[in-house]
């Protein structure tokens, strides 16, 4: 079952991409898109997380978790996630 949420931004969407782009690919995970929709997974403390991005307004991004630990709370995901967007 998946799970979505939206940031409001307070960069310009590219930059605030090219920045989490950095972090999750330097940590060894996968990070594809533009400024319009991608994904991306990687593992964090939590364990594996898989994801798609879309942007949906011009400051606005809407998250969707596709796959993550089975005990790991959905809010748990969507706070940690939330950090790399701000």
């Amino acid at each position: 079952m998946a799970h979505s949420f939206t940031i409001t931004l307070t960069d310009e969407i590219s930059s605030v991409l090219g920045r989490v782009r950095s972090e999750i690919t330097g940590s060894g995970g996968r990070f594809e898109g533009n400024t319009e929709y991608g994904s991306f997974d990687g593992n964090s403390f939590l364990g594996q997380i898989k994801g798609q991005y879309r942007c949906i307004a011009g400051n606005e991004i809407e998250i969707t978790i596709t796959d993550k630990p089975f005990i790991v709370p959905y809010g748990t995901i969507e706070s940690e996630i939330k950090q790399y967007f701000t």
